[in-house]
């Protein structure tokens, strides 16, 4: 998972009118969610673009696929849950009153996320595991779960969310690629990390192996990048240009353009492999001074 800045997405023209009139219908109960549909897949583009046609949860490539945006707050009857202690599997639980959706986030654009169908629809016994966002939304406090648009600013997701500029940071992985939770157990932040991996299938074998093949190609230009930025501390007149070179090829990995990568993944080994009295160029080029 890595951050998506979705505030200035290019929408097409007259959008946002079609989305308010689709938002008073829904609301007047003159037509339901499904039959609008169409008002939000139309943006499946513009959502695809911002990520490079990658999913913004998991970071994999999307192929062709009708269900592709996912509500973050479900535009249907929701569903709660917790996890077991030992992560096995997430029992569901009721939520009183029953919250019939936010249909007030129905058509709002800050509410939707471009998602694989993995990590958005229910599916049983994937790997060995059963998952997907699906209608669920769990919270940090229930009591406060909000049932109009004015109580939404009370509500803590339990679930990650990649629009969330600091969320994604919160991921840890192992050097195999599985992702992990590093805080301690039952406090806020590892109730987080921990539920969201297991429903949005964070932990799936062709996940954990696309990110251990991505760190083999970056991790020697990192040791190469490394090797001449010391060179040129050391005064060697040929360390300039080739620290320079190698560092354009990080750059490249970063780069949300690039097809190939797992950005998140290889920031967070970045971060994870730095010195900073040694290497400080590994703070610029992630952003972090």
């Amino acid at each position: 998972m890595r951050y998506i800045d979705n505030t200035f997405l290019e929408i097409p023209e007259g959008w946002d009118e079609r989305a308010l009139e689709a938002s008073r219908q829904l609301l007047d109960g003159e037509r339901t969610a499904e039959q609008l549909s169409q008002v939000w897949r139309v943006l499946k583009a513009c959502l695809s673009e911002a990520s490079n046609r990658r999913c913004w949860y998991c970071e994999s490539t999307i192929h062709r696929s009708d269900n592709a945006v996912d509500h973050y707050r479900p535009k249907g009857t929701v569903k709660t849950g917790r996890l077991l202690e030992d992560g096995s599997r997430i029992v569901a639980m009721e939520i009183a009153p029953v919250h019939h959706g936010y249909k007030w986030k129905a058509f709002n654009l800050d509410n939707f996320r471009y998602s694989c169908e993995h990590c958005n629809e229910y599916r049983k016994d994937l790997d060995g595991t059963a998952g997907g966002k699906w209608n669920y939304f769990p919270l940090v406090h229930e009591e406060r779960r909000a049932y109009d648009a004015q109580n939404e600013r009370f509500e803590v997701p339990v679930l990650l969310d990649p629009c969330k500029a600091l969320d994604w940071q919160l991921l840890s992985y192992d050097s195999n690629g599985r992702p992990f939770s590093r805080f301690d157990r039952g406090t806020e932040e590892d109730v987080k990390i921990r539920f969201s991996i297991r429903l949005l299938h964070l932990d799936q074998q062709g996940l954990n192996e696309g990110r251990r093949s991505c760190w083999s190609l970056v991790s020697p230009i990192l040791r190469d990048t490394k090797y001449w930025f010391v060179e040129k501390l050391n005064g060697n007149p040929e360390a300039e240009h080739n620290f320079q070179e190698e560092l354009r090829k990080l750059k490249q990995w970063l780069n949300p353009r690039n097809p190939a990568t797992y950005i998140g993944f290889v920031r967070y080994k970045l971060r994870n492999d730095r010195d900073k009295k040694i290497h400080p160029w590994i703070d610029m080029l992630l952003g972090d001074i």
